[in-house]
């Protein structure tokens, strides 16, 4: 028969055992309170645009004051127009529109993306220099400092004057007052993110049929994220421009941009005066005609030697936005 002390006994130590087995097991995984703050962080969903109100919010008279007024083209993915588009833009003769600058580097993704973190509650607001009562650092040595920041609008100027340093400061050495860039990368969160920094920026979205697209640009090997994400499949090609196109619908407004159809630039669909007085800047209309060399030259140009598996995988990712936009296989 057991004794009362002994079962004591033997309730601790199975209590004991079950505290050291979960001490043992958080030790692993992290503790209930981490997982739980863990999880309700990663459904924030942080975005650029996001972080932008939440500065507008906190800091509403932080702005940018940038008079710069750069040309910002938005290519949905490759072989959709925006080489054509840069040219056309470029045979003004007041203007550089860069090409895919280091595109690699990933440099406006990177510079954007710490921006994220910025909520209406990060960072505290005693953590930022400029609401300190005692900025003076001889004042803070006796005071709680390890987390002190520079104030939001060194932020922003600091942003702005990398870019600016790089492209325009580029530019106006080759005698150009205006300046851009001609991306197939970025998001309508980087579109938000540039017009954050130059308020008087113009956007052009551009989107090509994703089966000519494809097509175009079967046999190629190229990265949406250098050396994580690269495109050379169909999927890969598919699920690039779809996140891209849903994107520059929803949002092109949000920033005064043109949604502009690849199909109308060619077949001259495309108001050019319209897209000149949007730009504020005359273009040459004969180069729409002129055809140059590409990266691409390489590669086939027939449509049949795609194989039909491929693009029917190419379907299932576009659709319904492909039919939505009248793109049929």
């Amino acid at each position: 028969m057991v004794s009362k002390n002994s079962f004591l006994a033997n309730a601790l130590n199975l209590k004991a055992i079950v505290r050291e087995s979960k001490s043992l097991y958080e030790s692993y995984i992290g503790t209930s309170y981490a997982r739980k703050r863990h999880a309700r962080e990663k459904q924030l969903n942080p975005t650029v645009e996001k972080a932008i109100q939440a500065i507008q919010r906190r800091f509403p008279d932080i702005k940018s004051d940038c008079e710069s007024s750069p040309i910002f083209i938005f290519s949905a993915g490759w072989r959709s127009g925006s080489t054509l588009l840069q040219r056309l833009i470029m045979s003004s003769g007041n203007i550089i529109i860069w090409g895919e600058p280091y595109s690699y580097s990933g440099l406006i993704n990177h510079l954007s993306i710490p921006l994220k973190a910025i909520t209406d509650k990060y960072p505290h607001s005693n953590w930022l220099i400029g609401n300190r009562s005692n900025p003076n650092p001889s004042e803070l040595a006796d005071k709680w400092i390890a987390n002190l920041y520079p104030d939001i609008s060194y932020l922003l100027e600091s942003h702005l004057n990398f870019l600016r340093n790089l492209f325009e400061r580029s530019a106006r050495e080759r005698g150009l007052e205006r300046w851009g860039i001609k991306e197939v990368r970025l998001t309508i969160d980087h579109a938000i993110y540039l017009n954050w920094l130059f308020p008087k920026a113009k956007f052009i979205f551009l989107y090509r049929n994703p089966y000519k697209a494809y097509q175009s640009y079967h046999g190629s090997y190229w990265y949406t994220e250098w050396p994580l994400n690269p495109v050379y499949t169909p999927r890969q090609f598919g699920e690039h421009w779809k996140s891209l196109v849903e994107g520059y619908m929803a949002g092109y407004q949000k920033v005064n941009g043109m949604f502009v159809k690849y199909e109308d630039l060619c077949n001259g669909n495309l108001d050019i005066s319209h897209l000149e007085e949007f730009l504020e800047l005359k273009v040459e209309r004969d180069l729409l005609k002129v055809k140059v060399g590409s990266s691409h030259d390489r590669q086939t140009k027939n449509p049949n030697k795609v194989p039909l598996a491929e693009m029917r995988l190419l379907k299932q990712t576009v659709e319904p936005l492909a039919s939505q936009l009248n793109y049929k296989l």
